[in-house]
């Protein structure tokens, strides 16, 4: 049975990481699949900091080639090609035979989301990031069938608790009474955990407001 998994890493398990801390930017790699020692795909860079994040990021060991394809207003396409045994989070998705089909920065951690063949697979790949020091969060996992569900029914558990209690805890208020790291401390997750899970949920919602609206 194939499965999907979101998963949560710390900036410094992908490139561009430690360049992300200093620019007002977000990431976002186009799909795509490892599949030699060279990998070549595509990041979108989005932010005020787009067209000069290229300058932050040329030397950095894991990248071999970065090249601007085009810019517009608070926008850059990069072309990158990286060397995947430098990248160990990208080196384990290879030998696990994984299938990574999104990848997006937020504020202090990468959002992933993967294809699996199987729970064994998933739980060998979880060993293999601990076992190279990579410190993962496994936010949701879910079937491939699942995952074709209306949008409206894909809020999770884990999100509609993050949810909810930023909301008790009046986090959405104009002068927020509370933060993510005391959100994550009643959660028991790490601050970034708190803002993958709100961060997807927004997404979800928004999706199911798109999906339902009647057509104009």
């Amino acid at each position: 049975m194939c499965l999907i998994a979101e998963v949560v890493a710390p900036l410094s398990a992908l490139p561009f990481g430690s360049a992300l801390a200093e620019h007002d930017v977000e990431l976002e790699l186009e799909r795509s699949v490892p599949t030699g020692s060279q990998s070549v795909s595509f990041v979108w860079v989005r932010g005020p900091d787009a067209a000069s994040f290229g300058d932050a990021v040329q030397s950095l060991p894991s990248v071999d080639d970065l090249t601007l394809v085009e810019s517009v207003p608070s926008r850059a396409l990069y072309g990158v090609s990286w060397n995947v045994s430098r990248v160990p989070i990208f080196d384990a998705l290879v030998e696990r035979d994984a299938v990574l089909l999104e990848c997006r920065s937020t504020v202090d951690s990468w959002w992933l989301k993967l294809r699996v063949s199987s729970h064994r697979a998933l739980t060998d790949l979880r060993r293999e990031w601990t076992a190279r020091g990579i410190d993962t969060e496994f936010d949701r996992i879910t079937t491939v069938a699942a995952e074709e569900a209306p949008a409206s029914e894909r809020l999770t558990d884990t999100q509609l608790e993050a949810l909810l209690l930023a909301l008790e805890r009046g986090y959405f208020d104009e002068h927020r009474a509370t933060s993510l790291a005391e959100l994550g401390a009643e959660l028991g997750i790490s601050r970034q955990a708190v803002a993958a899970r709100l961060k997807r949920a927004y997404r979800t919602l928004a999706e199911r407001i798109r999906d339902e609206r009647p057509q104009q």
